[in-house]
């Protein structure tokens, strides 16, 4: 079955569920590993990204990324299966290419009250070459005009390895959960 990203509106003083929608402006777009920047884990964010298996209804194996504006979007609208959502920012690597979960990093010195000072960064496995390689996407650019740099590693990496970002300055140390 195709896997969507829910909006759940739960009113906390009633202790109820209010609404349960595909959230705004993702119809038909089969994401998983969803995030949004670290620095908006706890508050209101506009953007959340994730990996994608394509725009059009249909589960298949994650082979890119996708941005998905979910309080700016489209109210839910039921597209049919096969309708393509042009709503969303994404980028497909292409046949034989699989991507793992992303992680989103924040610029050093950025506006920690703007999402997209940050980077995406996931690793993508090349299955007809058996190579992988970090893709890293600058989030002030749009997803569509693919990795600012591509990082190949000497071999593969098992497929659905988690990761997490340390910066030097906190001596390795992560701030996230890992």
């Amino acid at each position: 079955p195709p896997t969507f990203l829910w909006k759940l509106v739960i009113d906390p003083k009633r202790k109820e569920c209010v609404s349960l929608d595909v959230a705004p402006g993702s119809a038909n777009v089969c994401v998983e590993h969803i995030l949004v920047h670290p620095n908006f884990n706890t508050r209101k964010a506009e953007n959340v990204y994730g990996t994608g298996s394509n725009l059009i209804g249909d589960s298949s194996p994650p082979c890119g990324y996708v941005k998905c504006k979910v309080e700016s979007g489209s109210p839910y609208t039921m597209l049919t299966e096969g309708e393509f959502n042009t709503e969303v920012d994404a980028y497909w690597f292409g046949t034989r290419y699989f991507v793992t979960e992303p992680i989103i990093v924040p610029k050093q010195d950025g506006n920690p009250d703007c999402e997209e000072q940050a980077y995406l960064l996931g690793m993508v496995h090349d299955a007809a070459r058996d190579r992988d390689f970090l893709a890293i996407f600058d989030l002030q650019r749009a997803l569509r005009e693919g990795p600012i740099a591509k990082v190949w590693l000497k071999s593969s990496v098992p497929h659905g390895l988690h990761g997490c970002f340390a910066s030097e300055e906190d001596g390795g140390k992560s701030s996230v959960f890992c």
